[in-house]
């Protein structure tokens, strides 16, 4: 005769996505993040300049119909996946993916859950908080970059490099924003 033990059910935790992880050592590489989402701001702006500069084009030998809106792009994307890394390091997570990224800014960002309650009362006094804009920012710069990136029958719009670049300027001074009222409350 086989016999079973009748368990009560457990409330299902929240998982995170394969990719994301609480590590606590982390939080040493959240300057690290921001100087990496700083060096992409700043070649974004040299590429975005150089498609601009004919002279430049001329000087550098480029074909005459010279555009690296793709890149501007690609780059902006970057900055922006870069910063919000920092931000969740800031928090002693890890994420390995940019869909964990993502995932991670959404949940614990925008929907404020599985957080610590000492950070959920940092953020609550934080002047800047992410929006779902943001979150949503990311996630389409995502999906730019990977057509500007991995479709070549899709042309990169100058009007999308130029929306991509604002956005990375604007996410990236939130982020650091953010970063930086968490440190005067630490």
């Amino acid at each position: 005769m086989i016999y079973f033990t009748i368990m009560p059910m457990q409330p299902k935790k929240d998982k995170l996505p394969k990719g994301l992880s609480k590590d606590a050592t982390v939080i040493n590489l959240v300057s690290r993040y921001l100087e990496r989402a700083e060096k992409n701001l700043e070649l974004m702006s040299i590429i975005s300049e150089l498609s601009k500069n004919k002279e430049a084009q001329k000087a550098l030998k480029l074909s005459e119909n010279y555009s690296n809106d793709e890149w501007i792009v690609i780059t902006s994307y970057y900055a922006m996946y870069s910063s919000a890394l920092a931000l969740l390091a800031k928090i002693g997570y890890k994420s390995d993916t940019h869909t964990a990224t993502i995932f991670g800014l959404d949940k614990f960002f925008l929907k404020k859950e599985l957080i610590e309650p000492m950070y959920l009362a940092m953020f609550k006094h934080a002047k800047d908080q992410i929006s779902e804009h943001d979150v949503d920012n990311l996630s389409r710069g995502k999906e730019n970059r990977e057509k500007a990136q991995y479709k070549v029958t899709e042309a990169t719009t100058r009007a999308i490099a130029e929306a991509s670049m604002k956005n990375a300027y604007e996410f990236v001074n939130k982020i650091r924003s953010i970063i930086d009222s968490l440190k005067t409350e630490n």
